[in-house]
């Protein structure tokens, strides 16, 4: 899955700013693979059936494995493999004895990630993260909570990300939830939090009952809904507690869901799909915007493509499906074409070298995209081998001897076979497609979802972006239709459809 890439940030950097300073979330998004798709491989919809009293009388609390101790999520059952934290001292020490006993191994923060290795009586041999490797060590039992597993290091897959997570008290359930609460953090998700705002902008009581906050416990259970066979949605009850991951250094500022003071419903919701589908990063690899909204409601969810549309079309399907109460979802299109470029220098014999240029910062070349041919006919077309992830890759063709490509510095280096080069550096032309950026004019970022929020100026749609900022412009009918390639509406139960 593609999606637009921007330059590394430092881990402890967050969003914010303008869209012409550097995005720290816009960064990461890229680097998960932050999938918008909604329709594009749905074929199949659900009916819910549920009435009102059902949506909003439910109480839930059932079908979890683990005890709640304290608000803390406590496994009733160990087993190999099993993610989690370390809770409930200030400092975990990690011993090399099977009785915790023995030489230190390590010593770490409280909420460290981890990952139970062996159990043996009433003490755990883990797996954690110290600085920059993995450390493994006995610890007690009673030390170790149940929780989602966290998203996995971009440089080193070995390593989980350097979060911990932290304890968020007070009710942060859903008070009167809109969609511009709902916020994206450092995970490739969007098209989870997306579904969240779409449905919080049409029918934010679907959000409120959706979360419960068990004060006594000091939890939340979080409903879902399931669809079984015969195209019935079943809910499903997840509960969690209010450990959240965060950044050692600002332990009050959630690394995923939610912003540092802000409401935190949907980093709550967020942490029980993440157990509910099995870790945050099981969650952080893209996802279907429309199964996830059918998923939110336990009602129907409806796709259409916007290539099938016509530029009249538009705002009259917006604005019906608005009326109807109906949550809307868009996905942006994977990338774009660039214009014509003639960045090599270099003599006849070669070889020749170019700095290839975006028209915006976040920008890079989509892997295997890159075609370079000579204008002046002497040489054969050359194109690049790479595949999505790749850094570098080589530069091929018959006319070839020679080339590369880094994609990260823009950088190619090409050199012909004996008698075959371009007349000058400057026949050689490049096209490439690219992602970041692929509408400067209305800000829409590829491969990306975002919610509909409503029909502004009298023809223009305006779209809200799950990151929370960098938001785009509201846009034509003609914009909408070149930047978007999947749309996806959802009716909750009681609510009646629109066109389709």
């Amino acid at each position: 899955m593609l999606q637009h890439q921007a330059p590394q940030p430092k881990r402890n950097q967050r969003r914010g700013g303008t869209a012409e300073t550097e995005s720290p979330r816009a960064d990461k998004q890229s680097r998960l693979g932050n999938s918008a798709l909604t329709e594009r491989t749905v074929g199949k919809t659900a009916s819910s059936g549920l009435g009102n009293d059902e949506l909003s009388g439910w109480v839930g609390g059932g079908g979890t494995e683990q005890a709640m101790v304290k608000g803390v999520s406590r496994p009733d059952k160990l087993s190999t493999g099993m993610k989690g934290a370390l809770i409930g001292a200030s400092e975990v020490e990690l011993h090399t004895g099977e009785d915790g006993s023995g030489a230190v191994v390590a010593k770490l923060t409280e909420g460290t990630a981890a990952e139970v290795v062996k159990s043996k009586g009433n003490f755990l041999k883990v797996r954690a993260r110290s600085g920059d490797k993995n450390v493994e060590g006995w610890v007690a039992k009673e030390l170790f909570s149940d929780q989602p597993a966290i998203s996995k290091d971009e440089e080193n897959s070995s390593l989980r990300d350097n979060y911990v997570y932290s304890k968020f008290d007070g009710d942060q359930s859903p008070k009167n939830p809109t969609g511009k609460e709902a916020t994206q953090g450092y995970l490739g998700n969007c098209f989870l939090i997306g579904s969240l705002a779409a449905v919080a902008n049409t029918s934010p009581q679907i959000i409120k009952d959706m979360v419960k906050y068990n004060a006594e416990k000091g939890t939340y259970t979080v409903r879902f809904y399931e669809e079984k066979s015969g195209g019935k949605s079943t809910p499903v009850y997840i509960e969690v507690d209010s450990y959240l991951p965060t950044s050692s250094s600002d332990r009050k500022d959630p690394s995923y869901g939610g912003d540092a003071g802000g409401p935190l419903w949907a980093a709550i919701v967020e942490k029980a799909y993440a157990k509910w589908k099995g870790g945050y990063d099981a969650i952080g690899e893209g996802g279907v915007g429309s199964e996830t909204m059918q998923e939110i409601t336990g009602g129907r969810s409806a796709s259409k493509n916007p290539g099938s549309m016509k530029p009249n079309e538009v705002i009259p399907y917006f604005t019906a499906a608005k009326k109807a109460g109906q949550a809307i979802y868009a996905g942006s299109k994977d990338g774009r074409k660039s214009e014509a470029q003639a960045p090599f220098s270099g003599s006849s014999s070669g070889p020749y070298s170019a700095t290839l240029t975006h028209t915006h910062k976040w920008n890079e070349i989509i892997p295997g995209s890159l075609r370079i041919s000579d204008t002046g006919g002497k040489a054969g077309t050359a194109k690049d081998t790479g595949v999505e992830g790749d850094q570098k890759a080589k530069i091929v063709g018959t006319s070839v001897d020679k080339g590369s490509i880094d994609y990260k510095a823009n950088r190619a280096e090409l050199k012909f076979k004996n008698g075959i080069a371009p007349a000058q550096a400057k026949d050689l032309e490049v096209f490439f497609q690219y992602h970041g950026v692929i509408d400067l004019q209305a800000f829409v970022i590829a491969n990306h979802a975002y919610a509909f929020e409503g029909v502004v100026e009298g023809d223009k749609l305006q779209f809200y972006n799950p990151w929370g900022s960098y938001q785009p412009k509201p846009m034509t009918a003609e914009q909408f239709l070149a930047n978007y390639d999947s749309l996806s509406v959802n009716t909750p139960p009681a609510n009646k459809s629109a066109g389709k």
